[in-house]
């Protein structure tokens, strides 16, 4: 009887370990989340974009301002296997790097082009390569070589063509201070890309969200021209049994899993409800983009990316009372593996120091804050990041994948700080998230409600005295950063 008993136990522990084992598989699937914003859908007459990174591992973010750079006439770039020449010219760069991930830096570029991606598995198994094919460093190659988010899109869907992208598939999303694109990639050499309306917001979890192929409309498509035919070839397309051509349902891998079980439906429900103001159900067929209930803000944002469902009936922490709700059996938007966070403010009418604005977070949203990065600043503030600030492409390519300097500088990284408080937060969160928000969100919210003021008085002074004026756009930026370090010491020694 104990033998039997003994056995029922063990195959219990098997189960619940294949369980978990299996939910860590599907978590690691469903990386990031993303929000695209019109300018004619802001508040303020901006471009944004808004993401959540999230990955797994012992990971490090990194933040650096990369200075442009003129290797001379041409230069071959390393890829990995492959190698791609072009010229020599480099655009600067604030690169959020989290080392030694192959997919998931993301880049606000010296024109104001923003480059983050979502994992979107699809269909396809086949490898059509050249030289072991294209992954990291196609985010990179486009923040370095484009002004504009069409020319990016037009420069990325080039290198897919030309050497096939290795990861199963991804939408990256490409937005500069005019308009915003969702760049869809397919393993192999076949991509397709769509422009967000101007007045319009789209949402993206991790799967594909783009419907309509219309090549024929090249001011909001770009794409393979053999798109359809490609998945007609495959048996993913029928006309006949399957109607209007939609890129989603036929490139996208299908899931056995319902809606709610499916993290990126609930996903995409919540931000749908909560930007649109309309009554969305999680199983409804979900569009690409949808007009806002009202101007959306960088602070509207901000709030959406730490969600956790709170309020609805997928809220599974009982009010903070059963645990922390980053890690429930509701994939959340703000979640257990979100390594950093991010709200891009790209503004045409504001002057060009202050035109790029980076609101970062370093770690889960939900358990620090977000502060300011113009992207005039001379100097970025200490403890953002380490490594060098002068472009080299095999030291970057090195360094990212064997981050050996990296870690030896990590104890000085304010990530790390960041990362140690997140923590102890995760570990009581119910009680912990009290002290976020009486210790950290006030200074969120003083630069968040200072930011016009502090904008205007700039904008006066950068007429009258452009030298004055950078020195207070970096004072104003270091000032924050240094007192988020302040707060984050005083905490690490009360607990």
């Amino acid at each position: 009887m104990k033998s039997r008993s003994l056995r029922l136990t063990i195959i219990a522990i098997l189960f619940l370990v294949m369980g978990l084992t299996l939910q860590a598989a599907d978590r690691k699937e469903l990386n990031c989340y993303t929000v695209l914003v019109g300018k004619k859908a802001s508040a303020d007459g901006s471009v944004m974009v808004a993401h959540n990174e999230d990955d797994t591992g012992d990971i490090i973010v990194n933040v650096r301002k990369i200075a442009p750079r003129n290797y001379g006439p041409e230069v071959k770039i390393n890829l990995g296997q492959a190698t791609y020449q072009t010229d020599g010219r480099t655009n600067g760069f604030i690169w959020i790097e989290a080392s030694t991930q192959e997919f998931a830096d993301s880049f606000v570029n010296e024109h104001g082009l923003v480059i983050t991606s979502d994992a979107c598995s699809s269909r396809e198994n086949a490898e059509d390569y050249t030289d072991g094919g294209l992954g990291y460093m196609l985010r990179r190659i486009v923040a370095e070589k484009a002004r504009t988010a069409r020319e990016a899109v037009r420069l990325a869907g080039e290198l897919v063509e030309k050497y096939g992208y290795r990861s199963s598939g991804r939408t990256y999303s490409i937005a500069d201070k005019n308009e915003a694109w969702m760049l869809a990639v397919i393993r192999g050499r076949h991509w397709l890309a769509q422009r967000v309306p101007d007045d319009e917001v789209a949402v993206i979890p991790n799967y594909y969200t783009i419907r309509q192929v219309r090549l024929d409309d090249t001011d909001n498509f770009m794409g393979s021209p053999d798109i359809i035919e490609y998945a007609r070839k495959n048996g993913w397309y029928d006309e006949e049994k399957d109607g209007p051509f939609d890129f989603k349902k036929a490139f996208s891998r299908p899931s056995r899993r319902d809606p709610v079980s499916d993290g990126n439906s609930l996903r995409m429900w919540r931000g749908l409800v909560i930007l649109s103001g309309k009554d969305w159900k999680v199983e409804d067929d979900f569009p690409f983009s949808f007009k806002p209930a009202r101007k959306v803000t960088a602070e509207m944002l901000m709030s959406l990316l730490r969600d956790h469902y709170e309020g609805t009936e997928y809220d599974a922490t009982n009010g903070y009372k059963e645990g922390s709700p980053n890690l429930t059996k509701f994939r959340t938007i703000c979640t257990s593996s979100t390594i950093n966070s991010f709200v891009a403010v790209l503004d045409s009418q504001k002057p060009e120091p202050i035109s790029i604005l980076l609101w970062l977070a370093l770690g889960k949203p939900d358990t620090t804050i977000y502060l300011p990065i113009y992207y005039g600043i001379e100097k970025m503030p200490e403890g953002l990041g380490a490594g060098p600030t002068n472009h080299d492409y095999e030291l970057f390519y090195r360094q990212h994948f064997q981050p050996e300097e990296l870690i030896a500088a990590r104890d000085r990284l304010l990530h790390t700080r960041v990362l140690r408080f997140e923590r102890l937060v995760e570990g009581n969160y119910g009680q912990m998230i009290q002290v976020v928000n009486k210790e950290l969100r006030p200074l969120e919210k003083e630069y968040l409600n200072g930011q016009k003021l502090f904008e205007s008085k700039f904008s006066q002074l950068h007429r009258r005295n452009p030298a004055a004026a950078s020195q207070a756009l970096d004072k104003h930026v270091t000032t924050a950063f240094d007192r988020l370090a302040k707060i984050y010491k005083k905490l690490e020694a009360r607990y």
